[in-house]
This record gives structure tokens, C-alpha cells and sequence, in this order.
């Protein structure tokens, strides 16, 4: 290709480097944070943040291979901007680069051939994806043997404008679809396609011009070979974007590579006219970081045994974000040790750190995306969006028979009048047809969230609770008022069935789940550093051991979740002494920490979050990566990043429920035994309308609320799982939904500690005694016995006893839940002035007394730091009955089903089976014959037992045989066929194994003879033999038996080992409980003792009543030694006892080493009202061991 190019010859005056001014300005055009994972440190924010302080006004994101962090990054851009203060942002990507993806993928296939030929380890593809973490070792080392597949060069590439940007996201997309193993790649053919607006740039020494250089030197090559390889490379550059558009980019450190790159790179743009920049490849936020830096590099790579942290003097690179200045000291620093390279060249290094500032403000503009929502489009030339809306929610209110009940037409009407006002009617349209569609495949939840407020989402479809019925409130969800999208969360028994539902409407690329990052958590985090430092691990991990509850119990606030709750370093450090003194101790850990604690480790999936919208649109809008073969986007919302709505993004909220799952299962089963075959989903989701949709259904069964709500029978029981909210239940005895959806509310970390949940049983107690000063306050409060339980509940006393409109209740609403409840700042004055008003309000308008709205408000402001959300809590109380009424109605199909929801699940299938027991029912070891491929209940022997696919060992395939070929009767029938021939292809070794260790073969004659006297024996028979017995029942081929006439050989294997001993009864519950993951009652309270101990009157420490003393017994599940502040030892052990029961014992002093699971004791034990059982560990004797 001709260059439209000066070279430039001309006259070098020899002078001193310091004789040349400085440079003024420069923009770091090639810049990483922390997502590029674990190589970047920090968030864009904090890059930002240090670039404006070190005296620059505007900086190039680059991450590696996505675009992860630009939003994050343009937000806080704009708000900057937004402050007056000058600055730019400058959006790019590194991404990985081959001269030919074609011809990449061809030298990729053929290795997999020759890998294969020469039969060794296979290459798989991989379609893991997501963000890759950066090698420096692969990428800026030359090893001139390596093969051209395996490598990818980096190449920068920068917008500069929204067209430029649009085409940097679809080659971000086209990266990860076409060029992706290990890493995703791009081709010239790829730029040359989407090369508008974009600048290039030949990026560090992980560039394809610095590998031909170092490759060249290596193999001794000559400058001018060098050079001509140098051009056939600029040719194809310039031709896909430009000579105008293409950089070469020197970088200076301390790296002699680096210098030998940039002597030819020097050299090269003299030859070619090609310009130069100079860029500081920044990878941290601070100069001071580089140590915090090297270390989270480390933990992306970190095996077993970290690698010791470098010391400054060693830094060959010191990566921040360098102002003019100190990118010519850097120059500078070296100029003298590579004079030959640079010498010369001192004004065009001057250039190459300037022209970076030109390239940003006179090249580039103040570009980003367009901003405007992409939603699918519903009009068309017959009717618009908004008229096919109100055309369906009309047709819901007729299908329903609500079309001549007033008060649900006005709210039709109030509500459409809303969306159409906000331009929402396309949104809801989407989601209609999304559930119209997955209709067919799965159930759905009576409703989540506030969006079951909405009678549109009722007659579309989407929701199932009549919001009406329950007083759910429109403005509680959305209104005229709010600025933000409609957000409605979505329950299905099948969340995939939604998404897939959406993507045959839309299109597969028109629907991209959302992400979420994994993140450095603190512990962890704490053990890894200390690793560097060579802290003593037992000293960390007792530090680390008590961590969690010792500041959850200080930290967390009363509506944080145990589960949600997030460990803080700062809150470690206030709460926690040992924590404190540890970090006192080393104070290098606390720096790290306080650098990379909540730093990327990984991305995720967010639950059920998807963007739906034009496929090109988005494309072009945002990053869109690969991720275990399905596209993704790396931008995040959620409580720290919104990233999507902001830049018009609507995220759809698609979301699997268990329970949903749990009760779809439960009727295939009553179908499936009732019909006698397997039921359509179409026939489930009849019989699920037909029983228990609450659209159809109403929730007053007295029968379910005796059987499940009043009593202790919850297997599995939405939202009671928990003991305490359990016990709440029964203390209350719920007899409708909204005193079910109450208790829901209630029993969260607020209201508990501030013991509502006590008087609230009380009050419902005396629910008749309770006295209301005003008629409108006993219609709103009525209902949960003067408790104001529900957000709606203080939004509906400011409408009708204040005189607020629905708007102006649900800014009070936001006002009063804010976590703090000071009266200064702007929050506290809106609520000084929104109590004036309602106590004025109340007066006059419904004539209440200033002393007794006083009162009121002041409940009102108590409670709403726990207020509830009312149309979530009725909705998740109405999912609680589903699973109420199966398990009233079809109990053991019910209970059968939660068995095998928990299969995979040791400990809650372990507490599963406890509470089955609890109730009385029997549960089985496996059995050969009876055993199925899931748990079951057996009419044969009164009880539920688990499937062959629950041991370990037997793989389904083994099942299967087992089926084809059962009933067995006898050893020798289940080993052989009729001529002797060995019966099994699938069912090996491992699996024979297994079943013996569960003894499921009692059903063989030779055992219940008592030929064969235990599973042990039998277990010596066929596993020790097994070789031998394969060959044929006699223990050799069939032709060498009839030539030898010999005789079987298994009476004679039985004989030989008559003597062999059982199993202990430890050794039979670890191996039952290794290969099910669950107990054998009957071992682990063996008859005999327990008929004793009945007959000695001696209880359980589970059955001594609060304030009473004297001799127990007790099981051991588990020990966790502790130690008090006073530093006394003390052991918590977790007991059980014949009916399931579960509790905690504590142990003062040092327990015998002899006290393991399984073992039983006796105890003479006090249980304190307070704080429980408790004993000492001199008055515990072992009774079973």
C-alpha cells in the first residue's frame, strides 16, 4: 500500500535532553481498572478521581477484552462534569488481536487433530468465557517455538464519537462469538468492518509490533528485516482504519524489551509517518498501590503456596496514572542508559506524550450511547402501543367478570391512564406476552414484590393476586410520581422457561441476562494476604473462626437478612477486638485489605435479569460478552451499580421459585398415581388452576390452617422453615392470608428485636378488646389487631385520615423507611412537616383529635423502619398455602416431593427426613426392589423410601439395569442369568459396592435365611471375589467349567466366610451417611437401649422443660469447641433424639474425645429459661459409643 506520508529526512542537532521544554499536557489513552480482573486495581471512579488530582482532565478506560466498566466509568464522568469541573472520558478496550481469525480457527481445529492422533490430552472448546484474567507471562514474553494459535496479541482501541463507540461494543460481541478460546479475539477483518470512529494502537509489549520485534531479536534478525515486517503489518492497519486513525504507542519503564520495542518504533514512524503516542499502560489508582496491586495479581493466580510480593527496587513498571510531567521523567530516568535508542528522537517523544491530549479534546468528543429506552416496539399502522394495552386489560376485566364492578374499571382506568402517561405501554406489553407464552411450560407465583399491587399486571396475566381483595396499592408500585421503570419481579417455577419464552418472540440476541461480579470477600481475603506475610494460619483462622456472629450480631440492621448480610472491614474493626488487635498486629494485612477488600474476583449471573430489546440496538449500546455459551452483558444493576436503566436499558426481573417447582412436581405425582402415566404440563397446570390458583381458588380450607399452621407439620412450608418462625405460627394461629402474609412481615430482624412478634400474639389474643379512635383507623389497622404491619398501611392512614393524595402517601412512605430516623438534615424536616400535616389533616378533615393523631404518627414513624411490603408479603403468604394445602390434602405425595427437591442437599435433606420422622411416618434404607428413581412412598411397607439414585456409586445408568432386570430373589439369580453368564454391563464393581454398604439387599433369600448373616459377608462375597465372579457363577469361563464339571461357587464363598463379623454401628451410620446423606434411626438408637431407657423414665435434654434440672440423655450430631471472653472453654454440641428432634447442648470443660456423632450420653443437665440446656463435661457418661 502507497502512504500518503513526508519521511522524514532531515538534520538532527545534537543537544542535551535537558535542553528541550518539557511537555504541558497529556491524556493517558490506555488506562485498566479492577475489571480487568486481577490485573487492574480499582474502580474506574477511583482512576478518575486521581487523574483530575494529578492534574489532568481527561483519561482512556481500557479494560481487557470488555467494555465492563465504561458505564461506571461515564457516570462519574458526567457527575463531575455536572460540578463544573472540566474533563473528559475516553472509552476503549484492549482487546486480544490475531492477523486472521480464519486462519486462527483452522490451525486451532487441525491441533485438535493431531492431539488426538497423537492421543493425548484432547483440547475442549471453551465456551466458559466471561472475563478472562490476563497473563503478563503468555503475552509479553516471546518464546519463538510457541505455536501462532496459541498466541493473541493486545491491541488498544479508543471511540471517538458514538458512532466509533458503537462499533467498539459490536466488536466486543463479535470477540467473544467468533473468536473465542480462552480468550476473545478480533482480526482485521473484523476492524476493517467496524473501524469508523475508532483509534488504534499497538499497545504494550503484549502487542502484535512487539512481538515481531522481541521475535525478530531473538532470532537475530536485522533492523531492516524487522522493519519490513513492521510494514506489512502498518499496511494492513492503515487499510482497516486509517492512517489517520492508527498510533504507534511507546510506553517507557524500567523493561529492556520495552526500549528495544520502542527503538524500532521510533525508527518506524519516522519511515512511515505514522503518528506516535505515549501512554503509562496504567493498572492502579495511586502510585502507593502498586504494592496492593502485585498482590491482587497474585490471588488470581495463586495456587497452595503464594510466590513472595516484589520490593519496590524490583518494580520494573510502575503503573498509574501518570500527568506530562512525569511521563517525560519516566523518559528521562532512562534516557541516558538507551541514548542510542532516543537520541535524536527527543522531540517526537515530546509529541507522542502531547498528541494524547490532542487525540482526546480535539479528535474525540464528549461521546456516549443514546440513552433512550430499547424496548421492543408494539405500534403499527392499525393500533399504537397504548391501544393494544387498554384493548387487553378491557378483555381481562370482561374475562374475569369485573367489567361492571366500578371500583375495578376506575382503577383500570387510573392505572392505564398512569402507564400511558409515562410512556410505559410497551413494557407491559413485553412482559404480557413473555407469560402469555410461557403459559404452556410453567407455573407462575401469585405474585412478587410491589408489583402486585397493579390490577393491570392482574389482567394481563402477569401477577395473580387481585390486588383490590387485598387493599394492594397502585402507587405502591408506580404512579405519576415515580421516575423510574416499572420493576416487577417474577416468579416461576422454571425461570429458564420465561427467558426462552422471550427470546422466541424477540430473537436469541435480543434478550441478554444480566450480570452480576463476584467479589474479594473478607475473610477469605484476610486468610490469603496473611498467606504473603506468613502469618501463622491457626492464628488467622481463630481469628477469622468467631468472625461472622461476633459483628453480625452489632452490625447487621433490623432489615438485613442474616443471609445478605455482608462482613465490612470497618465494621470488623469497631466490632471486633481479636479482629482488631490482628490488624494492630499486622499492619501490612490492613492496608491490603482495606485496598482489595469488595475488588472483582469474578462475574456471575445475576438470578433471573434480562435485558430484552432490539438486538442491534443493544449491540451497539453495550458491551456483550460470552459466558458459558450464552451472551451476557458485563453491566450490572443493583443496589452499588446501575448501569442499564440509566443508559435505557429495562431489565426484566425472570426469577426461579422453588416452591413453584415443589408444587409442579407434587402434582405430577398425584396425576402420575391417580391416571396411572405421566401427566402433560398442560394437565398440571389445569389441576393446579382447578385446586389452588388463588385466581381462581380461594385461600379458606380451616382444614389447612388446623393441619399445617396450627400444628408442627411444615416439611417444606414456604416461608416457615425457620424454628423460631415456626413456633411464631403456632403461637398465632393464622386463619386467613393477610394474618399469614402479618407473620411474614413480622418475623424479620427488626421486628423481632423489637418483640413484635410477642405483641402482636397478645393483641390477636385480645383482638376483641382492642379499642380504635376512629373508624377509619379500625379499617386499616383492624385486620393485623392494631399493628401497623405494612407500608400500605401508613400510606393508606395518610390518605384517608390525612387528606395526602396516593402520590404524596408514597413519598411519605419513602420518607419514613429511610434507615435513619434523625430529625436533622432534609429528612428529618420532611418529616416534621409531613406530621403537621397529618395531624392537621386528621383533624380537619375527619375530626381526630391533635393528641390522638399525635399518637398515631408516632406508631406510624415506630414501625415503618420495619414496615413491610404488603402486596409481597400477601403474595408470598398465598405461596406458603400452596405448599400448605399439598401437604394437607396429598401428604405423602407432598412429603415425597420435598424429599427429592432436597436430594442433592445433605443437610437439608437431613432435616428433612428428621421432620417426616418427627410427624410419625416411617422412612426406609434403600431397597433393591422397591427403591425408584425418586423418593417415594411405599404403600408395601408404610414408608417413604429413597431412590437407588440417591446412593453414591450407583450411576443411573447401573439404575436402569437394575429396573430392566428386577424383582431379585436370591444372590445368585441377581449375579447370573439361567446359563450361568454374568448378568450386569452397567452395574459394576463400585456400584455392588455401595449397596451393600447401605445393606439395600435384604430382599435376597441367602440373607433373610440367614445363609448370608449380614451385609458385610456379603459385601466380602462379591467385592473381594468380584473378578472371579464375573468370569460365570462358577468362577470360570462356561467352557472350562463343563470341561472341569465344576461346581458354583458362591455356596462355597458363603461357607468360607461364616465367620466374618458385622459392621460396627458406627462404622454402618458414617457409610449410610457418606453414600445417602441421612441417618438410620434404627441404628442410631438402637431398641434395646431405648426400651431401658423408657422403662428408667429418663428424657431427652430436648424434652426437659425451661427451669428444669436432672438426668438426661442426649445423641451427639455435632461439636464446636468455643471460648468466652473470660477465655473458658466450652463446647456447643448439637443433640438430637429418637423423634427427630434437633437442639443445642452446651458443654462446659473439655469434652471426652470419645463424644463423636452418633454416640449416645447421659448427662445430668439444667435447662436455663434463657439460654437453654446446659451440663458440665465431668457429668457426661457415654451409654452407646
Amino acid at each position: 500500500m502507497f502512504y500518503n506520508k513526508n519521511t522524514r529526512y532531515y538534520f538532527r542537532s545534537i543537544m542535551s535532553i535537558f535542553d528541550i521544554k518539557p511537555p504541558t499536557r497529556f491524556v493517558g489513552l490506555h488506562g485498566h481498572t479492577g475489571f480487568s480482573v486481577f490485573d487492574g486495581l480499582g474502580y474506574p471512579s477511583d482512576h478518575i478521581d486521581f487523574v483530575l488530582e494529578n492534574g489532568m482532565d481527561a483519561w482512556g478506560l481500557t479494560d481487557h477484552g470488555n467494555g465492563s466498566g465504561l458505564a461506571h466509568a461515564h457516570k462519574h464522568a458526567a457527575k463531575i462534569q455536572k460540578s463544573g469541573r472540566k474533563y473528559r472520558q475516553i472509552y476503549g478496550c484492549e482487546f486480544y488481536f490475531v492477523p486472521s481469525l480464519t486462519q486462527w480457527k483452522d490451525d486451532y481445529e487441525q491441533a485438535k487433530i493431531d492431539r488426538s492422533l497423537a492421543k493425548q490430552k484432547a483440547l475442549k472448546d471453551d465456551d466458559d468465557g466471561g472475563h478472562v484474567i490476563e497473563n503478563e507471562d503468555e503475552t509479553k514474553t516471546v518464546d519463538v517455538n510457541k505455536d501462532e494459535w496459541k498466541r493473541r496479541y493486545h491491541l488498544v482501541i479508543t471511540a471517538q464519537d458514538r458512532e466509533g463507540l458503537g462499533n467498539l461494543f459490536t466488536l466486543i460481541k463479535r470477540a467473544y462469538t467468533e473468536g473465542f478460546y480462552r480468550y476473545p479475539r478480533i482480526d482485521f477483518n473484523l476492524l476493517k468492518q467496524h473501524g469508523k470512529g475508532l483509534n488504534v494502537s499497538t499497545a504494550c509489549l503484549g502487542g502484535i509490533y512487539s512481538n515481531r520485534i522481541m521475535r525478530g531479536n531473538a532470532l537475530k534478525k536485522s533492523d531492516a528485516e524487522v522493519q519490513a515486517e513492521l510494514m506489512q503489518l502498518s499496511d494492513r492497519f492503515v487499510d482497516a482504519v486509517g492512517e489517520e486513525n492508527f498510533y504507534l504507542e511507546l510506553q517507557f519503564n524500567r523493561l529492556k524489551q520495552q526500549h528495544l520495542v520502542n527503538h524500532h518504533l521510533l525508527r518506524h514512524a519516522n519511515d512511515t509517518g505514522i503518528k506516535l503516542i505515549a501512554t503509562p499502560d496504567s493498572h492502579y489508582y495511586n502510585p502507593d498501590k502498586w504494592e496492593a496491586r502485585e498482590l491482587y495479581k497474585k490471588l488470581g493466580w495463586m495456587g497452595s503456596e503464594p510466590s513472595p510480593l516484589p520490593e519496590f527496587e524490583d518494580l520494573k513498571c510502575e503503573l498509574y496514572p501518570k500527568n506530562a510531567q512525569q511521563m517525560w521523567d519516566e523518559f528521562t530516568r532512562h534516557y541516558d542508559e538507551y541514548k542510542e535508542t532516543y537520541e535524536g528522537f527527543e522531540e517526537d517523544v515530546k509529541d507522542s506524550i502531547e498528541r494524547t491530549h490532542d487525540i482526546a479534546w480535539e479528535k474525540c468528543s464528549d461521546c456516549w450511547i443514546d440513552t433512550s429506552v430499547k424496548l421492543p416496539d408494539f405500534d403499527n399502522a392499525d393500533q399504537t402501543a397504548f391501544q393494544q394495552l387498554a384493548q387487553k386489560v378491557k378483555e381481562g376485566l370482561v374475562r374475569e367478570g369485573l367489567h361492571k364492578q366500578e371500583a375495578y374499571v376506575e382503577r383500570a382506568k387510573t392505572e392505564l391512564s398512569d402507564v400511558k402517561f409515562l410512556g410505559f405501554e410497551n413494557y407491559f406489553l413485553v412482559m404480557n406476552a413473555v407469560f402469555h407464552k410461557a403459559a404452556d411450560h410453567t407455573l407462575f407465583g401469585p405474585a412478587r414484590g410491589s408489583g402486585g399491587g397493579s390490577l393491570v399486571n392482574y389482567l394481563l396475566g402477569i401477577t395473580q393476586v387481585d390486588p383490590l381483595k387485598y387493599d394492594l396499592l397502585w402507587e405502591r408500585f408506580l404512579g405519576r410520581h415515580r421516575t423510574s421503570w416499572p420493576d416487577i419481579d417474577s416468579d416461576a417455577g422454571d425461570r429458564d422457561a420465561l427467558i426462552n419464552a422471550a427470546r422466541e418472540l424477540y430473537g436469541f440476541e435480543s434478550v441478554i441476562p444480566v450480570s452480576n461480579f463476584n467479589t474479594l470477600k473478607l475473610k477469605s481475603l484476610v486468610k490469603d494476604i496473611a498467606k504473603f506475610y506468613e502469618v501463622d494460619f491457626a492464628e488467622v483462622n481463630k481469628m477469622t473462626g468467631p468472625l461472622q456472629d461476633e459483628v453480625m450480631s452489632q452490625a447487621r440492621d433490623d432489615n438485613t437478612e442474616k443471609s445478605v448480610f455482608v462482613l465490612k472491614h470497618e465494621d470488623c474493626l469497631a466490632y471486633s477486638d481479636n479482629y482488631r488487635n490482628f490488624m494492630e498486629k499486622h499492619p501490612k494485612v490492613k492496608d491490603h485489605i482495606e485496598a482489595l477488600f469488595m475488588q472483582n474476583r469474578s462475574i456471575g449471573r445475576h438470578a433471573g435479569g434480562v435485558i430484552i430489546g432490539p438486538a442491534e440496538d443493544l449491540a451497539r449500546s453495550m458491551p456483550i460478552i460470552g459466558v458459558r455459551g450464552e451472551l451476557q452483558t458485563p453491566w450490572t444493576e443493583g443496589m452499588n451499580f446501575r448501569n442499564l436503566e440509566d443508559n435505557g436499558f429495562i431489565k426484566f426481573d425472570f426469577l426461579g421459585l422453588t416452591l413453584l417447582k415443589d408444587v409442579e412436581n407434587c402434582i405430577r405425582r398425584v396425576l402420575t398415581r391417580e391416571t396411572g402415566s405421566e401427566p402433560t404440563f398442560i394437565e398440571i397446570r389445569d389441576w393446579f388452576d382447578a385446586h389452588l390458583n388463588c385466581r381462581f381458588v380461594e385461600q379458606d380450607d380451616d382444614k389447612v390452617w388446623q393441619h399445617v399452621y396450627h400444628q408442627r407439620r411444615k416439611v417444606g412450608i414456604f416461608q416457615f422453615t425457620a424454628e423460631g418462625a415456626r413456633r411464631f405460627c403456632e403461637d398465632a394461629k393464622p386463619t386467613a392470608i393477610i394474618e399469614l402474609a402479618a407473620l411474614t412481615a413480622i418475623y424479620r430482624p427488626g421486628p423481632l428485636r423489637a418483640n413484635v412478634h410477642k405483641k402482636y400474639v397478645k393483641d390477636k389474643a385480645r383482638a376483641d378488646k382492642i379499642e380504635y379512635a376512629h373508624p377509619i383507623i379500625k379499617e386499616i389497622l383492624g385486620p393485623t389487631f392494631g399493628h401497623v404491619t405494612f407500608q400500605e398501611q401508613f400510606m393508606l392512614l395518610a390518605q384517608k385520615l390525612g387528606g395526602f393524595t396516593p402520590a404524596e402517601s408514597d413519598k411519605l412512605r419513602k420518607t419514613l423507611v429511610k434507615k435513619s430516623l434523625d430529625t436533622m438534615g432534609n429528612k428529618g424536616g420532611e418529616r416534621e412537616e409531613a406530621r403537621l400535616r397529618f395531624v392537621s389533616g386528621a383533624k380537619e378533615i375527619n375530626g381526630v383529635p391533635e393528641h390522638v393523631s399525635q399518637e398515631l404518627w408516632e406508631r406510624i414513624e415506630f414501625f415503618s423502619v420495619y414496615g413491610f411490603n404488603k402486596s409481597h408479603a400477601v403474595a408470598y403468604a398465598i405461596g406458603s398455602y400452596y405448599a400448605a394445602w399439598l401437604h394437607t390434602h396429598y401428604e405423602t405425595d407432598w412429603l415425597g416431593t420435598i424429599l427429592e427437591s432436597e436430594n442433592g442437599n445433605p443437610k437439608n435433606l437431613s432435616k428433612a427426613i428428621s421432620e417426616i420422622k418427627a410427624m410419625g411416618y416411617n422412612v426406609s434404607t434403600p431397597d433393591i426392589n422397591e427403591s425408584g428413581f425418586e423418593w417415594a412412598w411405599s404403600d408395601n411397607k408404610k414408608s417413604f423410601i429413597p431412590p437407588l439414585t440417591s446412593i453414591k456409586g450407583l450411576g443411573k445408568n447401573a439404575v436402569k439395569e437394575i429396573f430392566e432386570n428386577r424383582p431379585y430373589t436370591s444372590l445368585d439369580q441377581m449375579l447370573y442369568d439361567e446359563e450361568g453368564k454374568w448378568y450386569h454391563s452397567k452395574l459394576n464393581k463400585t456400584g455392588f459396592a455401595a449397596l451393600c454398604s447401605v445393606e439395600a439387599l435384604d430382599v435376597l433369600e441367602e440373607i433373610w435365611k440367614g445363609e448370608i448373616k449380614n451385609h458385610k459377608q456379603l459385601y466380602e462375597i462379591v467385592i473381594e471375589n468380584y473378578n472371579v465372579l464375573k468370569k460365570s457363577k462358577f468362577g470360570m469361563t462356561l467352557r472350562q467349567a463343563v470341561r472341569k464339571n465344576a461346581e458354583p461357587l458362591l455356596p462355597k464363598l458363603i461357607e468360607d466366610t461364616q465367620d466374618m463379623e458385622d459392621w460396627s454401628r458406627i462404622e454402618k451410620l458414617q457409610m449410610y451417611q457418606e453414600m445417602c446423606s441421612a441417618t438410620r434411626d434404627d441404628l442410631a438408637f438402637p431398641e434395646e437401649l431405648m426400651v431401658k431407657i423408657r422403662s428408667a423414665n429418663v428424657k431427652s435434654v430436648l424434652q426437659m422443660d425451661p427451669g428444669e434440672k436432672g438426668i438426661a440423655w442426649f445423641c451427639v450430631v455435632e461439636t464446636i469447641k468455643k471460648t468466652t471472653k473470660n477465655k473458658k472453654t466450652f463446647y456447643r454440641v448439637k443433640i438430637t433424639d429418637e423423634e427427630s428432634n434437633t437442639g443445642w447442648l452446651r458443654v462446659w470443660g473439655q469434652i471426652p474425645s470419645s463424644m463423636q456423632p452418633y454416640t449416645i450420653w447421659l448427662t445430668n443437665a439444667s435447662n436455663d429459661p434463657n439460654w437453654g440446656a446446659s451440663t458440665s463435661a465431668a457429668k457426661v457418661r457415654p451409654l452407646v459409643k
